[in-house]
């Protein structure tokens, strides 16, 4: 059973041939009708869109649920995927200028093709696979040996997908004797007495088993299906279900039950990393632009360095130091011991007051509403401290502070806005409804996620309310 990506190696292929057809019929409609007299002899296009084309499918996680997707859905996930691959387009036609004597009508009219050839191609696919699987020769007779309740609430998981390569052949029930009747709509095969000559009279592949509490009679059984040549799966969550995104993994050559607060995988986490680089690059360049004009400011009004440095607290308790336009006098960290008195966020685990004297007149107070101190925080994320979007990052002495369930926070790297600050920063002092907020933007991460909150930043920033 292949896992990742490499499950819908079929469904890359069929997108790949949609690409070639589409590209085909492009070039002919361009020679024949559109430009006769035009030269269009783009061969690097048949290479270069195919694997733009896999890059991002795989990267946003396009193929998963595939098998599940009805028609509306599945347009709607291609819709979503056919608009970022035009959009990159865009950028390495005619930002970046790869091959830029490639007309844009082209471009155009190439996705006019795509996206009704790929989407029927697609279908046609998804109805051959079902007819293959009717047939029991190509399919595995897969088995459940269970109790009523967890059979109740399995039924609909294991046969939601119309396609599959396995077939749901038989229910076995061990509590209960229930041999004849129905669970939902699935008709019990046997219980736990008649269970063994079941499966010897019947074409079984592999068996699942789902026994709670009763690990003593699971290996029994399996020993037994095993002498029988059949494939035993047995599932061993069942204590620990209440943890979240749990998956088997091998730690020291031992295979465990791993789980976390964060869902995201490895290739998730390199995409951001990618995406973090881009908008790092393009931040520091503003950063230069932004500190050219407002840095002699800043030290005429208090003189002194532009940049004002910390360290701070990131992900799971690794120290950075972080970069700010400098916004307070010099004396600030020293003054902040007076005003603690004034913070409206309990116990010191953050620190805000109202009309806050250690700002620079003028010059500090406009560059904080902007949120232009915050620019050279870019190069923290292109260090690779921080991240575009995140969490913020705690001070030591308010780190030191935590409560233990307060370190989830922590479990990304930290972010120059979040969900946090989008979410009516200035409104919130209650340290417990900023740790609510950046709990459910880790345990709901997504690249959609990111980008929403960037441009809510975007629009807070633009309205001046509320700046991160």
């Amino acid at each position: 059973m292949r896992k990742g990506w490499l499950r819908h190696l079929d469904f890359i292929l069929v997108d790949i041939a949609s690409i070639e057809l589409s590209l085909i019929l492009t070039f002919l409609l361009f020679y024949f009708v559109l430009d006769p007299a035009g030269h269009f002899g783009y061969w690097q296009l048949y290479l270069f869109f195919p694997l733009v084309h896999v890059f991002v499918s795989i990267m946003l996680d396009t193929y998963n649920g595939i098998l599940q997707r009805g028609y509306l859905k599945e347009l709607q996930a291609l819709f979503k995927l056919e608009f970022v691959i035009f959009s990159l387009y865009l950028l390495f036609f005619y930002f970046m200028e790869i091959l830029p004597i490639v007309p844009r009508w082209l471009i155009l009219v190439y996705f006019l093709f795509d996206l009704p050839v790929t989407y029927c191609l697609r279908f046609l696919h998804k109805f051959i696979l079902r007819r293959y699987y009717e047939h029991v020769k190509h399919t595995r007779q897969i088995v459940v040996v269970t109790t009523e309740d967890v059979a109740r609430k399995m039924i609909h998981t294991i046969t939601q997908s119309v396609i599959r390569n396995y077939q749901f052949f038989g229910l076995v029930i061990v509590d209960r004797s229930m041999a004849g009747e129905k669970i939902d709509h699935v008709t019990v095969s046997a219980d736990r007495n008649g269970v063994i000559d079941y499966v010897k009279n019947s074409i079984v592949d592999e068996i699942f088993l789902n026994i709670p509490n009763d690990p003593v009679y699971t290996l029994q059984l399996a020993k037994q299906l095993l002498e029988m040549g059949i494939t035993v799966h047995i599932y061993m969550e069942d204590a620990y279900d209440s943890l979240p995104n749990r998956c088997i993994s091998n730690v020291f050559g031992y295979n465990v039950l791993t789980t976390t607060i964060s869902p995201i995988s490895f290739r998730q986490s390199l995409f951001k990393r990618c995406f973090d680089l881009a908008g790092g690059i393009v931040g520091v360049f503003l950063a230069l632009l932004i500190g050219i004009v407002i840095g002699p400011v800043i030290f005429i009004k208090s003189p002194g360095p532009i940049l004002f440095s910390q360290i701070r607290v990131g992900k799971n308790g690794r120290q950075f130091r972080i970069y700010k336009f400098r916004s307070m006098y010099t004396d600030a960290e020293e003054r902040k011991k007076e005003l603690m008195e004034q913070n409206k966020i309990q116990d010191g685990l953050m620190f805000k007051i109202e009309n806050d004297p250690r700002i620079i007149k003028g010059i500090g107070n406009f560059i904080r509403k902007t949120s232009l101190d915050e620019f050279p925080q870019f190069w923290n994320v292109l260090k690779g401290d921080m991240s575009l979007v995140g969490t913020r990052p705690p001070t030591i002495d308010e780190y030191q502070k935590y409560s233990p369930h307060h370190k989830r926070r922590l479990n990304m790297r930290p972010g120059i806005t979040g969900l946090w600050q989008v979410s009516g920063r200035s409104t919130i002092t209650d340290f417990e409804d900023v740790v609510r907020l950046d709990t459910e933007y880790i345990e709901n991460w997504s690249l959609d996620l990111d980008i929403k909150i960037i441009l809510r930043t975007v629009s807070k920033l633009l309205r001046n309310n509320d700046a991160f």
